[in-house]
């Protein structure tokens, strides 16, 4: 299973993107052995679970400054990007919007903020 085994997370920005809801979660702890920076939880209308889960992670054994991004649901995880950038918030909320038009075809969708 590659879903985040979270257990405690501070939501900040939440998104509405067509029928989905992204939750940007912060400081959070978690059952996994990885320690998460970032996790934006993608949560399909009328669904009561997210099924996606983009991640960012520190790069260990790397320099500090060094994260990678992952993409994770039930039985896939792929990573899809490494760099200094996406310790940023910014740069990671706008690249996981990115991401989610891409896998779920919004190409005439907008994203909303919604706080």
């Amino acid at each position: 299973m590659a879903i985040p085994s979270i257990v405690t997370a501070i939501p900040k920005r939440r998104y509405q993107y067509g029928e989905f809801n992204i939750t940007l979660l912060t400081e959070i702890t978690s059952h996994d052995p990885i320690a998460y920076l970032y996790i934006a939880a993608v949560l399909q209308e009328g669904k009561t679970a997210p099924e996606v889960y983009i991640t960012c992670e520190p790069i260990s054994g790397q320099d500090s400054d060094s994260y990678k991004i992952r993409v994770l649901s039930a039985d896939q995880e792929h990573t899809v990007n490494e760099g200094s950038q996406w310790g940023k918030e910014q740069a990671f909320c706008d690249f996981a919007l990115q991401g989610v038009a891409q896998m779920f075809e919004l190409s005439d969708e907008k994203p909303i903020l919604l706080g």
